[in-house]
């Protein structure tokens, strides 16, 4: 067996205080001077070093949200995690969006079991197996996972290595599930943007661990109309946003081909004219139908 190399795909120089990128080196105590206490470190070991470079040259399954190019055709999952330091208590989300309709919310509080403290981590990877067993239990073949940590696309995808016994488990779990035919897109969103659906899932995390949020959701429904696929849904929301209420529409199935109507679509005409950024994450979070819908009720207004 021949001597180890070491690929640097992310790490840091603390001595020159510059950012290591795509970098080999041929020993592990010179690796660990780029990844040591650095977040997010990308790095691997390697028999030879073409096989390092190969995986320098790979590139992510990462997509961005803000890149626009997911597809809008299918069930869409927001989920994140949370942790509570005073109860070292840890909590996941899951938020399920379909026609930009939420239908289905789920959050729970676990005890941090594992051996070594990994926080909010535990919860995001917990909430992302949940989201695709949910996704396989509705019946779907094709699933987005919006999340704000990177490890949930790169540990389930093998790009990162798994050092942890929470990596490794979370890998064996998600690559079982995706092996029963379904398809998972995972795309990333900076968190505490206003993204709302990732707001919302953030703050039922932090509800379950009896954390303060910034109310970013009540913020947003006292401006905006939400539609929900239920009581039950709609229920769960105003737990976080009591001021909303007025503003969350529950969609009857026999509905939900309308999808939003045009109070909605005046909701966004009035926010562009209060906040044209706000509006326009608005109109980046509907579906291409509903899009489609909205341009056709713009005209209708300049022809009236």
């Amino acid at each position: 067996m021949g001597k180890k190399v070491y690929a640097i795909k992310e790490g840091f120089n603390f001595q020159t205080n510059e950012k290591v990128e795509n970098k080999i080196v041929n020993t592990w105590s010179e690796c660990l001077k780029y990844v040591k206490g650095v977040k997010g470190a990308k790095y691997k070991s390697f028999e030879d070093i073409n096989s390092a470079n190969k995986y320098l040259s790979e590139g992510s399954k990462l997509l961005k949200k803000e890149d626009l190019n997911y597809p809008e055709d299918c069930l869409h999952i927001y989920v994140d995690g949370s942790y509570n330091s005073s109860t070292e208590m840890y909590s996941y989300g899951v938020v399920a969006v379909r026609n930009n309709i939420v239908e289905y919310i789920d959050s729970k509080a676990s005890k941090d079991s594992s051996k070594r403290n990994i926080r909010q981590i535990a919860g995001e990877l917990e909430g992302a197996i949940k989201g695709v067993e949910y996704a396989l239990d509705k019946g779907d073949r094709k699933v987005v996972i919006f999340h704000d940590y990177e490890g949930i696309c790169h540990h389930a995808t093998g790009f990162w290595e798994r050092r942890e016994q929470s990596s490794a488990e979370y890998y064996e779990k998600m690559n079982k599930l995706m092996n029963k035919g379904i398809q998972v897109i995972f795309v990333k969103v900076d968190s505490h943007t206003g993204d709302f659906f990732n707001e919302l899932v953030d703050e039922k995390c932090k509800e379950k661990l009896l954390i303060q949020s910034d109310k970013v959701v009540e913020k947003w429904l006292l401006a905006n109309s939400l539609n929900v696929s239920s009581e039950e849904i709609k229920q769960e929301i105003m737990k976080l946003a009591p001021k909303g209420e007025k503003k969350i529409n529950v969609i009857n199935s026999s509905d939900k081909k309308n999808e939003i109507g045009e109070t909605a679509f005046e909701d966004v005409i009035k926010r562009y004219n209060e906040n044209p950024k706000e509006a326009e994450n608005l109109i980046f979070n509907l579906s291409g139908e509903e899009k489609n819908n909205f341009i056709i009720y713009l005209l209708d207004k300049c022809v009236q």
